[in-house]
């Protein structure tokens, strides 16, 4: 009967000790708590849609604010996470399908971690924002912009978006546009490519717009707390939106 007892134990603690981590393929379970290891934080897909952190006590910490929008919560297999409508069109994601990322994270401290192996690229707490705006102010090589997604600065008074009608613009935290591609019914698809060249294309795949960077060492596309949509390339700017303000 110890011996029962025992090991009884061991896997219920083992399912304990697991339970703060989400892996990658995995759909979330609506209405299902999964809880950081010290059981003093739980993550949740609600009914509603709406994607929850929350202290055991019921305080919201972070959420998605997907309320009456979201159907299903899914940590793909790109290492993505994302919250898709009815429409299968994405209301929240955290713009890490180019990280490496592997795993789901609800941490003892409150936080909501996404890692690649011991690394992380993407916490709630830094993005310290409860939309579909992003992990961070950048995005690396390969990234393709989802419409309607917005890449925040990290100060929040300025994003970035590949709007429904094929424009990419850059707008303060009011929704008034500072800076576009001049693509409005046109673009198609928006993509910071692995060659380090934004470019927005058409339905036929014909480039309309692109910063021209192709080949020079582009790494990194930041929303600036000034207003500016800048390439990095080894910490050094190759182009700016130079937006006027």
């Amino acid at each position: 009967m110890k011996k029962l007892l025992l090991a009884f134990m061991m896997v219920f603690g083992g399912l304990l000790i697991n339970a703060q981590n989400i892996y990658t393929g995995q759909t979330l379970d609506q209405n299902r708590k999964y809880w950081a290891g010290n059981s003093k934080y739980y993550l949740i897909f609600q009914n509603d849609g709406n994607l929850v952190l929350y202290s055991r006590a019921g305080a919201s910490i972070w959420n998605s604010r997907t309320s009456n929008r979201g159907e299903r919560a899914v940590f793909q297999d790109d290492g993505n996470l994302v919250v898709y409508s009815s429409g299968n069109r994405v209301v929240f994601s955290t713009n890490t399908s180019t990280r490496r990322a592997d795993k789901l994270t609800i941490q003892d401290d409150g936080n909501l971690v996404i890692y690649s192996r011991s690394t992380p690229v993407w916490a709630s707490r830094d993005e310290n924002a409860q939309t579909g705006r992003g992990g961070n102010d950048s995005v690396n090589r390969g990234h393709r912009f989802r419409r309607g997604d917005k890449l925040y600065s990290s100060d929040r008074n300025y994003y970035l978006m590949f709007q429904n009608d094929g424009n990419l613009v850059l707008s303060n935290n009011n929704g008034t546009a500072i800076w576009e591609a001049g693509t409005s019914n046109r673009g198609s698809r928006a993509e910071f490519q692995n060659d380090g060249n934004l470019v927005i294309y058409d339905s036929y795949n014909r480039a309309l717009w692109s910063t021209n960077t192709a080949r020079r060492g582009g790494d990194k596309l930041t929303v600036q707390n000034d207003g500016n949509l800048v390439i990095y390339g080894d910490y050094s700017p190759i182009w700016s939106s130079e937006t006027q303000r």
